[in-house]
Order: structure tokens, then sequence, then C-alpha cells
């Protein structure tokens, strides 16, 4: 009901375009300039979906890098270096990948990301994250000791802390509604992406001497064309209305939108923007009342359940599962996130064609059933013995390995890239920017608690450590079961599917709203006065 208000309708004979996708009919229906204007924003998404990329490489090159002996002599000063044995303390090495999860948080906070997002930009956020993760990166790979290591693990967290908080946003903000799924999806494609680069790279390098400092090295390339080339893109709009630059937002909006689409556009964001006006300046305690702190409590959970349902522990710690089984480690993780990034892909069209919700459904049981056949076999074939998993039978670690690639393939079509895009759509655009740092704070404490802890897991646990995320993809199943579906809903009008599903009466609320604007109706035109300087007509008014 609400989407037949939100797009518009393309005049092509009835039934023509009932087999075909909500994509493809609305991409034939578009004239030559439309489909221009739609490439022109996909190539926008794609770019700053760089930021991504950095996330990914970070995220993907640690892993190995840690269990490389070379690493082990430079970095830990193990005396065994050189022994297959050799291993660097649970704990340290723990903390070798979850403090990049502390800088993340760091950076996500409210106070610090609210300032990056709504007093700099989105626009400016980029650039800033990207030039903090090239000097990350240049400590990484020039220490000589753990310490320096943290230190530039750090700095590389609060960098990403940052792109993973504004990257979703600044595709949401600036893709149609049609297509800004399938263009938020990007950021988790490029993250899986990032990952997959950094295995090959790892492959490649970490047999050389020095080669797991190129392997850090190699981020610093795409972070620097990140910079340069965020001077050519355009700011939000919905940040420059935020900002009083409606003109800015205007003119933005027409290089990306058909001149009806803009302005009417732009006539939502001005409304939904002076309606926050209304209820006064942004407060604190904004956060943590009404609507908002519903919403943000979905945001923080799906970010939350997103990591602590076991994605991570693939991806951080797959070379010591792997180890544990007795197997080519490196060729496994390699084939691992490779599979991964190819898992993703079909996201880009599923999101929009299936929606958020179901994404997420199918996600959440493909996710459990690998996790139970993993803790169930595990526990029965791979008992722990002196902190050692010993290996009773090689059909059931082809099986487990089997349930590794079932569960990340599961995860990477639909959790991996549906929650970024629910979280980066649900928020009104007064607290937008604050809300999506904690939820992606909410997503870097998963991945602490989880890098932190799967080590010692492993080590105490063995393959009882499943049973633990088995528990957490229940959870995960029954919260997505009330999740209330916003595929092809205008941002500015998140607030009435939630009310529902809140069990909220809003219709005061939503009544005023649309006798200011009649827009909200289905086939209505809004009118846009041309000598109005960037505010709204009378009408809307």
């Amino acid at each position: 009901g609400f989407r037949s208000g939100i797009l518009r309708r393309a005049s092509v004979p009835r039934g023509s375009l009932v087999s075909r996708s909500p994509f493809a009919a609305s991409f034939q229906a578009m004239s030559r300039m439309a489909r221009a204007q739609h490439v022109q924003v996909a190539c926008i998404c794609i770019f700053s979906a760089i930021g991504s990329f950095l996330f990914g490489l970070d995220m993907g090159y640690i892993g190995p890098i840690i269990e490389d002996s070379k690493f082990k002599r430079d970095v830990a000063y193990l005396v065994d270096w050189d022994e297959p044995g050799s291993e660097i303390d649970s704990a340290t090495s723990g903390f070798i990948v979850s403090v990049f999860a502390l800088g993340c948080m760091f950076s996500a906070l409210p106070l610090v990301s609210g300032f990056f997002l709504d007093t700099l930009g989105r626009k400016v956020s980029l650039m800033i994250g990207s030039l903090v993760f090239v000097v990350g990166s240049v400590v990484q790979a020039a220490c000589s000791s753990v310490a320096v290591m943290l230190i530039g693990r750090f700095i590389s967290g609060c960098s990403i802390g940052i792109l993973s908080t504004v990257v979703p946003l600044y595709q949401s903000e600036l893709a149609p509604p049609q297509l800004r799924g399938g263009l938020t999806a990007l950021h988790q494609v490029m993250v899986v992406f990032g990952v997959a680069i950094a295995a090959f790279a790892d492959a490649l390098l970490l047999p050389l001497d020095e080669g797991w400092r190129l392997a850090i090295l190699i981020p610093v390339l795409p972070g620097l064309v990140l910079f340069v080339g965020m001077f050519f893109l355009p700011r939000s709009p919905r940040w420059l209305v935020q900002r009083g630059r409606q003109d800015e937002a205007l003119r933005v909006l027409q290089s990306i939108r058909d001149g009806e689409g803009a302005r009417s556009e732009l006539q939502e964001i001005i409304l939904d923007q002076e309606h926050g006006k209304a209820s006064g300046e942004m407060r604190w305690g904004d956060l943590l009342s009404g609507r908002v702190v519903r919403l943000l409590a979905v945001g923080i959970v799906l970010q939350l359940l997103q990591q602590v349902t076991g994605i991570n522990m693939f991806v951080s710690f797959g070379p010591r599962i792997f180890q544990s089984l007795d197997l080519d480690a490196s060729f496994l993780q390699t084939l691992l996130t490779a599979a991964l990034f190819v898992a993703t892909l079909p996201a880009l069209y599923f999101i929009e064609r299936f929606g958020r919700k179901s994404l997420l459904l199918c996600g959440a049981v493909g996710m459990l059933l690998p996790n139970i056949v993993m803790a169930v076999v595990g526990m029965i074939y791979m008992p722990q013995e002196n902190g050692k998993i010993e290996v009773l039978s090689n059909t059931a670690g082809s099986a487990i390995v089997a349930c590794v690639f079932f569960f990340a393939i599961s995860f990477a079509y639909s959790w991996g890239p549906a929650t970024w895009v629910y979280c980066a759509e649900i928020f009104p655009l007064k607290v937008r920017g604050y809300c999506v740092g904690l939820t992606t704070m909410a997503e870097w404490t998963g991945v602490f608690i989880v890098n932190q802890l799967t080590p010692t897991m492993l080590s105490s646990m063995g393959f009882g450590a499943f049973a633990v995320t088995v528990a957490f993809n229940v959870v995960a199943l029954l919260f997505v079961l009330w999740l209330p579906e916003t595929k092809g809903v205008l941002l500015e009008h998140m607030d009435q599917i939630f009310d529902k599903r809140f069990g909220k009466d809003e219709a005061q609320d939503l009544g005023k709203r649309g006798a200011r604007c009649p827009s909200q109706k289905m086939d209505c035109n809004p009118t846009w006065d041309d000598n109005a300087s960037g505010k709204t007509s009378d009408a809307s008014a």
C-alpha cells in the first residue's frame, strides 16, 4: 500500500511486465535520460563503496598474518617461530585482531560519528576516513613489536568506524527508493570483495620474507584513490537540506533524478526536516524516547546478531579452525573468502526482488542448520584433549568444512548486506547520523566480543563453541519474524510502517503531515514554486 504511493507508475500496457522483476520493469519504462541518471547514481555508490573495500581488506588479511611464521619472528619474537606448532598465545592473538574493533567502536560513538556525519557531512567524512586508514596501514606495516602493531590496528579501526557508518548512509541517501536496497547492498559486496582480495594477497605474499608487511600496505592505494575521487562526488542532498542549503540539494537531486522527481523528493525531505525542527533541536534524550528509541533498539539488535551468529569466527579465525582439522588452512581460507564474495553478489538483485525481511529470514535458517551440525558432529567426533582437537573421523571433518561453507554462503546473500541496508534507511533525518553511528558501534561491539573470545573458546571448548552460536541463530530467526518489510519505501515514510509494527497510534500526527503534504497520497503530484529559493510551496507548507 505504501509502495504504490511512493513509486511512480510506468505507462506500459497492462500485464506486459508481469513476468519481469521490479528492477527490470522500472528500468525498461525509463527514458534514456532517466537510465543515464540511474547509472550515474550507481557509479557514485560503487565508488563510495571503496571505503567498504578498505574495511574488507583489513578484516581479511589479519587472520593468516597472525599465523605467519615471519610475523611471529618479526613482531611477536617467538623463539620457536619456524616450528609448525608455534602459536602466539590466545589472549595476544585475540587482542591483535579485536583492538581494531575497539577503534571502530570509538569512532562510531555518536559524539564522534555525529560530529563527522552531521557537522562535516557524509562526503568529507569519507575523505577523512580514507586518510586515517592510510596512516594506520603504514604504522602496521612498519611495526616491529606487538605494541606498535596494536596502535596501528587501533588507528585503522578508527577510520573503519567512520567509513562503515557513512558509506551505507551516503548510498541510501543518494539512491532512489526502487534501487536503494541494491545500491546500499554494494557496501557489503565490497566488504566481502576486500576480504577475498586480502586472502589472495596473503596467499601470494606471505611466503616472502617480508611478505606480511606488503600485504598490509596493499590498502594504501585504494585509500588514496578514495580520498582524491571524493572531491568530484556530490554531497548528500539530505545533509544539504539539514544544513539549510536547499538550492544545492535541488541541484544534486536534479543531476540524479528527473525534474519532477527531484522537486517532489526535495519537498519530502524538507517536510521531514521541518517536522523534526517542530519538535525542537536534537537532544541526546531524543535517542532514548518515543519512536526513535524503538528504532534504535531494532538497529542495535540487528547489528549485534549479525556478528554473534558466527561469521567472524570463520573470517578472522578460519585458518585456526581448518588447521585443527589437519587440512590445508591457506587454501580453504582463500576458497572460503571467494565463496563469500560470489554468494554476496545475488543480494544486489534479491534485496529488491524479494525484500529485506525475506533475505534475513532465509539467511537465519541457512545459518542455524549448519551451526547445529557443527556443534553436534564436532563434540562427538572432534573431542578436546589438552587444548588440542583430536580428529576421530575424516568424514566428520569434511562435513564440518561443508557446514562452514554453507553457513558463509547463507550469511553472504542475506545478513551481510540486508542488515546494513535496513539500518541505513529506518531512522528519521533529524537523528539519522547519531542512530546509524550507534548501530554501527553495536556491530563493532559484536566484532570485538567475537574476536576476543573466539581463540579462548576454541582452545577450551573446541567445536562445542558452536553450541553458543546456535542459540544466537535461534534468537536471530525469531527476531526477523517480527520485523516489517521496508522494500520500496521512501526514507521519509519509514515511520508509518514501524508505527504499525510497534502498535503505536500515530494517526493524529500522520494526519497532520498528510494535510501539510498531499504527496503522501496516491497519484498526488506536489507542486514546486520555482521562485521560492529553496522553500516549499504554499500548498506543501
